[in-house]
Parts: C-alpha cells; structure tokens; sequence
C-alpha cells in the first residue's frame, strides 16, 4: 500500500520484492546473507511448517536470542501463516521470562543454541505447553534453520491476513511490575510505512542499508528495521550492540542508517579509534530513547560528520515525534532537551488533571493520538480502557509544548527509569528487592549519570538488626531481574519521606540524588 500497493501486510514485504528484485540482498549477518528470493521462500516454509504443526490464526509463535537473521524468516513466516510474532527479551531472568510466555501462550518458541537452557527452565516453570526449536544463529558454522524446515514444500500458504489481526507482540513492564503485551497490527504498520513516506527524516528507498543492532525486542530493532525492507534496502545485522563489531560492519557493509541510543553514540564518540571515514557511508543516525546532551550532538556531528535526527515513541504508539537534523543544528541548550515535534499524521496534546489542554509552558500529562496505535494490552481490556480514551493514549509522560510546537519530557508519571537506552519501571525493581527477607522498605528512583543516562538506585530500610551490603542485595536482584535492572547504587536509609496516606515520595529523593 501507499508507495507499494501490491504490499498490504506485513507478509507481503517478502513476497513482493521476491518477485521484483530476486537476488537482491535482503539480510546480511557477518558472511552469511538471504536474499529477497531466499527469504521470502524460507519464510514460505516456516510458515507451511507451523501450520502443519496445528497453529491456529491469530495463535502467537515465540522468539528468543540475539539479533539474527532468523528473526526475520521467522518473523515472516509467522505472519504467512496468521499468526503473531513475538519476540522476547533475552536479557530477563527466568522467572521474568515465565510470566512473559505464560501471558503470551505461545505453542512455539525459536530459542538460540544459548538460550536454551534458560528456556528449559522457563518451559517446566510454564503452564503453557511449549514446543521449543532450538538452533544455531546463520552467522554460526552449520546454522540456520535448514533442518527444521528440510522437505517443507515453499509454496506460498495464503493465508488470508487482515488489517487487524496482530503482527507483532511486543512486551513492556508496568507500573505494577507486571508484563503487558502490546498488540500491533498489520494496518499499524501500514500507516508507520506512509509516515515513513511522508517525513523527510524517517525517508527510507531500495539504496539504504539499514543497522540492526538495537535488540530485535524493542520497536528499535523490529519496527524501526523493517523499514528498510519494506522500500527493497537491506538491513545489516549485529547480533547485539558492540562498538567494535559496528566499526567492523560499517567498514564492511557500508550501511547508510544507523539507529543508536544515545549511551551508544557517547561510547562511538570516546573511541579514539573512530573517525568521520567509518560513517562516510552513513546519511543518518537515528536516535532514540532519551534526549542527546547539546555538547555530546556537537562532538558527535563534528566527529561523524553525518545527520542525526531524534525520534520519540511508545511501544504503545511507535514514533510520535521527530527533531531533524536541521533542528539539532539551529537548537540552543534549552531546545536541545526537546524530542521534538509530531510526525504526520500524528496528534499530541498536553492536558491537566480534567483532560483539558493546557497552554504552551504549562506541564500536564502527554496525550497521542496516532494510527500506528496498539489494538491494546494482550487479555488485559480494563487496563487498555485506562490508557486509551476516546482514540487518545495517556502515555503517563509529564512534559510541556512550547509556542512552536516542540514537545519537552519533564518527567515520568509511571516512574520509568532510562538506563542506557533500556526501560526500567521502578514498581518492578521495588517487588524484587521486597522479596528480600530483610528489607522492610524500598524505594527505586533513577540517578543522573552521564554514561547510562540515568543509574537505577535503590533506597532501602532495612529490617531492625538486619545487617545488608549493596553486594547482597544486587545478588538478590540478579536471581529476579535482568541484569540491566539491578540497582547500580544501593543507598541504605533510616526512613524515607511518605505522603500523608503512606506512599513514598519520590521527588525529593530524586532531588537529593540530582544534587549529590
């Protein structure tokens, strides 16, 4: 549709540009590559094998591991056969994972030769009957998936596939500390192909060579990556996100966009090693996640030499906003903290405690309405009617508009730390550290630091007597959380400041750490 009608869905991207441009290279991994006639018949495959295998439409089908370019063939083979992908976090602790596939209820899951063991665990503490598949990534000797897919016919299965049936589960913490799958359909990532169309900043064609280095579990590595495969470019793989294997990519490939966190432009920007030649392939970087500090853009433009643009989003509503380049270079300090202002397409509003909208400088809670809008939260309607009203999603943002439109994010209703590009919902940290015998409050709040951004800091009242170290009680979180959640800093505390009916304050504790 919009630039391509033959491609109306997600499972089309293959199958039109299989017929249109055969032996072009879609996915390229280190030496191993597919074409787009490669693709789309192993993707065939895969999805004649799933359904052989009593998958139902609308039945979701797991996966787990580093970047690869199994993601895709899976991915698209999924939505061949109707059913939704979902990829999951691999970071997470087995009990974190076991919630997350006891939610989805996926009767498959592709898991990496490294994840198995894991996903073992996660299978017997499951009450979801799961069959796991699990195999070496293609970048690997004697990877792939050939073998699981060996004497599958590649006819196209054509399955009828409709704009509202779900493309993509992608799962996010909450305030509660549990996990929500967020659904998006195949028109939702119609209407992100036409933004994509008609923002200059975010336009992709058959020439780009896109980087995948974000993980293919956040929007950053699916949605912002298939893009390029929707216009014929390419998408050059790194199984996660390292600086010297980008260098390495980008002497090799010569990719043309590169979507990053700012933590990761800080980490290229440092390396002496780097210069303006490694990224003269590149026209774009595409940033994400939180707001770039005004000296690190300029060591950044100055070093790189390329344009750089921001873009803000929810895995509720994908990209709300963009700040272009050009933006960046006009900006002074105060608009530098800006992420922007809506894409096409794209309603924002900032409204008070009643709904109404304020007026530009006033604070209140940031409202989007958008097309590439989630159908909602996997079997949780009544938390979906809270956040979506009348067509409008209450993002739980605390930001402000100025006169020229330009959106600022001031604060987090929902207690979202950054840490260096990852999500941290600090409810979700706060259950953990409870769970430790000898705690008797906790309270997680995030820290200004300038490599992640922000450090998630545990303030915490011990039990009388109880005698803790920060070292035991980031062993207790590791057992629970993801490494990138356990608290970089404990702190512990006599008290900590309440409101009158109990609730801790976590304003002047993130004010005391502002100023420590």
């Amino acid at each position: 549709m919009w630039r391509f009608v033959e491609i109306s869905n997600v499972a089309d991207v293959p199958r039109f540009w299989g017929r249109t441009t055969p032996d072009k290279t879609a996915l390229v991994e280190g030496d191993a590559q597919r074409s787009y006639v490669q693709l789309d018949a192993r993707s065939n495959a895969i999805a004649n094998r799933l359904l052989k295998m009593g998958l139902n439409r609308g039945d979701t089908v797991g996966y787990i591991g580093k970047n690869s370019i199994e993601v895709w063939e899976v991915w698209f083979g999924a939505a061949k056969a109707g059913l939704a992908f979902a990829p999951f976090n691999w970071r997470l602790a087995v009990p974190e994972l076991t919630a997350i596939v006891d939610d989805a209820a996926p009767p498959v899951i592709f898991a990496t030769a490294e994840m198995r063991e894991t996903m073992e665990k996660v299978r017997a503490a499951a009450s979801t009957p799961i069959e796991l598949i699990s195999f070496e990534p293609s970048n690997a000797r004697a990877g792939g998936l050939d073998a699981w897919i060996a004497g599958v016919e590649t006819t196209d299965p054509a399955v009828e596939i409709a704009g509202s049936d779900i493309a993509l589960l992608s799962y996010t913490s909450g305030t509660t500390g549990l996990p929500k799958g967020v659904m998006a359909n195949h028109d939702a990532f119609q209407y992100s192909f036409l933004c994509g169309t008609l923002e200059p900043a975010l336009y992709r064609d058959e020439n780009d060579v896109l980087v995948m280095s974000m993980p293919n579990f956040h929007l950053g590595g699916s949605w912002v990556s298939i893009a390029a495969l929707y216009v014929g470019g390419s998408i050059a793989i790194l199984p996660m996100f390292d600086p010297e294997a980008l260098i390495a990519m980008l002497r090799k490939d010569r990719p043309t966009i590169v979507p990053l966190v700012p933590t990761a432009i800080q980490l290229l920007v440092s390396r002496p090693d780097v210069t303006s030649d490694d990224f003269s392939s590149v026209r774009s970087v595409i940033y994400f996640g939180s707001p770039i500090g005004q000296q690190l853009l300029k060591s950044a433009i100055e070093k790189l030499q390329c344009e750089f643009c921001q873009s803000f989003g929810t895995t509720e509503s994908y990209f709300n906003t963009i700040f272009r380049h050009e933006e960046h270079l006009s900006a002074d300090a105060n608009r530098i903290t800006s992420c922007g202002r809506p894409l096409p397409m794209v309603e924002m509003k900032v409204v008070d405690e009643d709904g109404t909208e304020v007026a530009p400088g006033v604070i209140g809670e940031l409202l989007v309405y958008t097309p590439m809008m989630m159908s909602g939260y996997r079997k949780r309607p009544e938390v979906t009617a809270e956040v979506l009203k009348d067509g409008w999603y209450r993002t739980g943002d605390m930001a402000k508009k100025d006169e020229e439109g330009f959106i600022y994010i001031v604060d987090r209703k929902k207690d979202m730390i950054i840490s260096g590009g990852e999500n941290v919902y600090s409810a979700e940290v706060e259950l953990a550290l409870l769970k430790h015998p000898d705690i008797a409050m906790a309270a997680v709040v995030g820290a200004p630091d300038e490599k992640w951004g922000e450090r998630v800091t545990a303030l915490i009242v011990p039990k009388q007597g109880a005698a803790l170290t920060e070292g035991e009680i980031q062993s207790h979180c590791r057992e629970l959380l993801a490494g990138y959640k356990v608290p970089k800093t404990v702190l512990f505390e006599a008290a900590l400041p309440l409101t009158p009916s109990g609730k801790v304050q976590k304003g002047p504790l993130r004010e005391r750490l502002r100023h420590q």
